[in-house]
């Protein structure tokens, strides 16, 4: 994803909403809500926090995995080594939201109000990059950690900018 300051320049707020977002299926969420009674999920990310303590920390990628109609499935979102702020921290709620933010520095470390504010100056942009891996199984059984070192390897198909 590329955002041009075509107009003058852009400042992005410091928010822990987050940039590359997936709204997960129903039975990966952490816990059931909302209407919502087949949860089963469960969460990991590349620093090994799992469950609802990936909110708020920073890893270089997430994993989100569950059954769904009697088979283990799962997502996973990677951030790029050369994406801003890398590697990334996650808005990664419960409910089966999870995104990477390297904007809300404010929330997810307490820091003060506007401290993740990133201003791309007219005429300048920024190139944000992310694979999402849909897989079978768990993290383990998907090789999360060995598709992540493949993804970093095959750097040279983006050039730093």
């Amino acid at each position: 994803m590329t955002l041009l300051a075509s107009e003058g320049d852009v400042v992005i707020q410091d928010t822990e909403e987050g940039t590359m977002g997936v709204r997960s299926h129903p039975n990966l969420r952490l816990q059931n809500g909302d209407g919502v009674t087949t949860a089963n999920g469960q969460a990991l990310n590349s620093a090994g926090v799992g469950g609802k303590d990936v909110w708020g920390k920073r890893a270089a990628w997430i994993d989100y995995w569950g059954n769904v109609d009697g088979h283990t499935v799962g997502i996973a979102v990677f951030d790029h080594p050369q994406n801003l702020r890398h590697p990334t921290w996650w808005h990664a709620r419960p409910y089966g939201l999870f995104t990477a933010n390297p904007f809300g520095v404010h929330d997810f470390e307490g820091k003060p109000a506007g401290a993740g504010e990133y201003r791309i100056k007219a005429g300048d942009e920024l190139t944000l990059r992310y694979r999402l891996v849909f897989h079978d199984g768990g993290p383990e059984a998907a090789a999360i950690v060995q598709a992540y070192d493949a993804y970093c390897r095959d750097m040279d198909d983006f050039p730093a900018e």
